[in-house]
């Protein structure tokens, strides 16, 4: 893979995360989802591929300290070769998306598709924690509600038919004005169409092979609904240990959440969630008092 930085090579079965935004740096709650998946997996490469023109700023922020993680390597990418030779090439050059309200979500979304049908391996959103191992998971994603599949946690071998259909539709069907059309929405449409049905429940729920994709319940990425975000961030005395038992993620919902702060030592379920599988990261965030 080409990148601002250099010419490199991605190894089979790698981890994956984007930062779209153009930031030369990482937020604290970003650096947490990549330090999580980094210490659930020391056997895997985790990979964050940052768009920024510039170089990025690794002292006095949180993005240096992930760097100390033997595992983790934080590239800066150049779009244009990574939409070279895709299904999503004419798309790029045609730039309909540079003009986009959602231009950053739709650079991730394009990105995040395009990388795991490509390499393979795992694609997390930067909005998460990880709780546990996931090298389990094999042609997998989740569901936020149990009707539709969602976007936040994509692992698949190169190549699935799944990511290809969604890949094409997407190129064909870009909706530069549309929020999540071409995300989840897009996704859950071809899900439905490959597996033959209407609710993602339909695959998840039946003992017959319905078609080569695994869908994890809401719970294991998503135990806590977006309309109960905030829960995630409440000053708690005695947090909930169990919160999160049938969890193998945690999505915090950073387009509802990103706007507030985290106080360091109000035992929040989030601050419980990184003192545990991001210490590294809450070690600096303590320095601050806040994420």
């Amino acid at each position: 893979m080409r990148t601002r930085d250099g010419l490199t090579c991605i190894e089979e079965n790698a981890i994956f995360f984007v930062e779209s935004s153009d930031s030369r740096q990482l937020t604290a709650r970003q650096a947490c989802a990549i330090e999580s998946a980094a210490r659930h997996h020391p056997d895997r490469q985790v990979r964050v591929l940052m768009t920024s023109p510039d170089p990025l700023k690794r002292k006095d922020n949180f993005t240096g300290p992930l760097e100390l993680l033997e595992n983790v390597r934080l590239f800066r990418v150049d779009f244009g070769h990574l939409m070279f030779d895709t299904p999503l090439w004419y798309w790029y050059i045609r730039g309909k998306w540079k003009t986009s309200p959602f231009k950053v979500l739709h650079i991730s979304d394009a990105l995040r598709l395009c990388i795991i049908w490509r390499y393979g391996g795992l694609y997390l959103d930067l909005d998460v924690v990880v709780l546990q191992s996931l090298s389990n998971l094999r042609n997998t994603t989740t569901t936020d509600n149990g009707k539709n599949v969602a976007t936040a946690l994509l692992a698949f071998d190169p190549g699935h038919p799944l990511l290809q259909n969604t890949i094409r539709d997407y190129a064909s069907h870009y909706a530069p004005k549309e929020f999540a059309k071409n995300g989840p929405l897009l996704l859950n449409k071809n899900f439905k169409k490959m597996c033959g049905v209407t609710k993602v429940d339909e695959v998840r729920l039946s003992s017959v092979w319905k078609c080569d994709v695994n869908v994890l319940p809401m719970e294991a990425a998503y135990p806590i609904p977006y309309k109960r975000w905030v829960e995630y961030f409440k000053p708690q005395a005695t947090p909930n240990e169990s919160a999160f038992n049938s969890s193998v993620v945690i999505h915090v919902w950073n387009k509802l959440s990103n706007g507030g702060r985290v106080v360091i030592g109000q035992n929040s379920l989030y601050e419980m969630a990184m003192k545990h599988h991001c210490p590294t990261t809450y070690e600096y965030a303590t320095n601050l008092g806040f994420v």
